[in-house]
């Protein structure tokens, strides 16, 4: 049943976004991107003045027990500067993770390296401001992972690019999708 509230703001819930281009991916038509074997994919231009915050889903393997990480993108380039502040726990140990590094992680190193499942939160990533990321994920074996993260750059991002570190490759799929306001 659709609300007076809902038609007011011009629709309701989680709306899929289409990149403008994808590397190392497939986009299928609708906005959601398959990459198999790749040591990264990247999504260009999911993020604009249309939507305020956003919420990736991904379904993943990797080649091997390892972190997953993200970088923020503009203008098809990465941020590689070390100005991702990031936290970790891990839930089924007493585990946790701080520190600064050129990359946000969004999954565990683990050792059940395949069927990752994430939901990624993204915080005001168009404005020229600090940027907010927040991760849950369940792998394999089971573990459940929160991460967060704040990109220390006040940089107006258009994207984001998925990758493993230590030259794991990554399979799987990805979608982006903007919260209606």
């Amino acid at each position: 049943m659709t609300k007076a509230r809902d038609l007011a703001n011009g629709g309701f819930g989680l709306v899929l976004i289409k990149p403008s281009s994808v590397v190392n991916g497939t986009d299928n038509g609708k906005g959601t991107v398959s990459f198999s074997a790749a040591s990264s994919v990247s999504l260009n231009d999911v993020f604009s003045t249309t939507y305020t915050n956003y919420r990736i889903l991904l379904k993943a393997s990797q080649s091997a027990a390892e972190w997953l990480s993200m970088r923020m993108r503009v203008s098809s380039a990465d941020a590689t500067t070390s100005a991702y502040n990031y936290v970790a726990i891990r839930g089924n140990t007493t585990d946790s993770f701080t520190g600064t590094a050129t990359m946000g992680y969004i999954s565990l190193h683990t050792t059940g390296h395949a069927n990752k499942r994430m939901s990624i939160d993204v915080f005001n990533p168009f404005d020229a401001a600090n940027t907010f990321v927040v991760s849950t994920g369940l792998t394999v074996t089971p573990t459940v992972g929160l991460m967060s993260w704040e990109h220390q750059v006040a940089t107006s991002y258009t994207g984001f690019t998925l990758l493993s570190l230590s030259g794991a490759t990554i399979t799987g799929s990805v979608s982006v999708y903007g919260y209606n306001n």
